[in-house]
């Protein structure tokens, strides 16, 4: 019996698969999550971006994809102390690797592993000459990226996607960050 279920479910991955050579391009927008978690305790900003991604199947059901991200809204918070403090991401990529598993015909579940950079700037207030003025500061990272996604086949060429995307946080992050984003892809 343990036979047959695992003969069904390979066919099933051959007949649902993403086959070598297969090309995806799709749009996303994204809301990301960005926890202060030093002493400041700022609370949760939540910034959004827009991003446009590019697939390329190079072993049935494992892609390699190449994301560049734009930032669509900022998010500002209110220290305790009254102070406002405002994250914009302004843009960036990520490259990696995402295995794909399918469900049927139309659902699938994937995986994502990759290295994301981008830039950012964080407005805040600073002390000059005994006067709170609002300061800019931009910042580059370059961050480990894991997530899930699930997908839905509209048709042969149609999808739609949600995934959730987490950042491996360093011992020197001041912050815990993830991102929900939506999407749709057209495969070529």
């Amino acid at each position: 019996m343990k036979l047959i279920w695992i003969l069904l479910w390979v066919f099933a991955l051959k007949v649902n698969a993403q086959n070598v050579g297969d090309v995806f391009g799709g749009i996303s927008y994204i809301q990301t999550s960005i926890k202060d978690e030093s002493s400041n305790n700022l609370g949760t900003f939540k910034p959004t971006v827009v991003g446009l991604g590019l697939a390329y199947v190079v072993l049935d059901n494992v892609a390699l994809e190449a994301n560049a991200f734009n930032g669509t809204s900022d998010s500002s918070l209110t220290s305790r102390a009254g102070a406002i403090v405002t994250v914009n991401i302004k843009t960036g990529y990520s490259l990696g690797v995402r295995p794909f598993i399918a469900f049927n015909e139309s659902w699938g579940g994937y995986a994502k592993l990759g290295r994301q950079y981008g830039t950012q700037t964080v407005t805040k207030p600073q002390i000059v000459n005994r006067k709170l003025v609002p300061t800019a500061v931009d910042a580059t990272y370059a961050n480990t990226v894991y997530g899930l996604g699930i997908s839905y086949n509209i048709n042969p060429k149609w999808g739609v996607s949600s995934e959730y995307v987490w950042t491996k946080k360093r011992e020197s992050d001041t912050t815990k960050n993830a991102s929900m984003g939506i999407g749709i892809r057209y495969k070529f």
